[in-house]
């Protein structure tokens, strides 16, 4: 007597719990394991993958019509929202000179021009900010440390104030100022002035011309350069 052929039945026929309780007796019945039918791991990464795209492309066109939206209707757009990489690096500039700024709040550059072995060597310094006649006053003091530096001047020489009238330039000086001009050979002694006048008909226009006082009173004394009568920058 022949035996019919056995046959394997998959999980996926159509049977009933009692059908499957006597093929699963017989070995005939055979249950597929659940991860054998999921797609490969590579091509669900790839599917993920593609969705993550698509994600981030449908949101950046959004923002791009919301953008477009707001220019057609003159609305602006946050003042610290970059829009663009370069619009992103602009703004770390700008945060970069705010922090630059507030580090040095109100300050201006001045440029000295300082006798240098009969010449004039340039060197920048930086005033704050504030009336116009305080920065004056702090190029004055700035110049005269420069030339205390090469001992040029006496430690104790100062300006005492300064007043300004259009293209006139009114300095009072001390008395120790006036002294160390007065020790000084005449072309020494021009050069100082004249670096003096110098640095402040170019740092502030328009004035041309120094008249200098000393404690406050006229000068007299004409030696060994003539400080009574204002000085000014041939071709001023």
């Amino acid at each position: 007597m022949k035996t019919s052929a056995r046959r394997k039945v998959s999980i996926d026929d159509d049977l009933s719990p009692r059908e499957k309780r006597e093929l699963r007796a017989r070995g005939e019945y055979v249950e597929e394991e659940e991860e054998s039918r999921k797609a490969p791991l590579f091509l669900r990464m790839v599917a993920m993958g593609a969705m993550l795209v698509i994600v981030f492309a449908c949101g950046y066109g959004i923002m791009s019509l919301v953008f477009k939206w707001m220019d057609s209707r003159n609305i602006e757009s946050p003042a610290n929202l970059a829009s663009t990489g370069q619009e992103a690096e602009n703004l770390l500039a700008a945060a970069k000179s705010a922090d630059t700024e507030a580090a040095n709040p109100g300050t201006e550059t001045i440029t000295l021009s300082i006798p240098d072995g009969g010449t004039f060597a340039t060197r920048d310094i930086r005033c704050n900010s504030g009336i116009r006649e305080d920065i004056m006053q702090q190029a004055v003091s700035a110049y005269m440390d420069a030339l205390k530096e090469s001992k040029q001047l006496d430690p104790v020489a100062q300006t005492k104030n300064i007043f300004q009238s259009g293209d006139w330039l009114y300095l009072n000086v001390n008395q120790s100022f006036f002294d160390s001009i007065k020790t000084l050979e005449a072309e020494k002694a021009t050069f100082i002035i004249t670096g003096l006048v110098r640095t402040m008909a170019r740092n502030f226009p328009p004035v041309n011309k120094v008249k200098f006082y000393v404690e406050g009173k006229e000068i007299k004394d004409k030696k060994p350069i003539d400080l009574t009568m204002p000085w000014s920058i041939k071709g001023s």
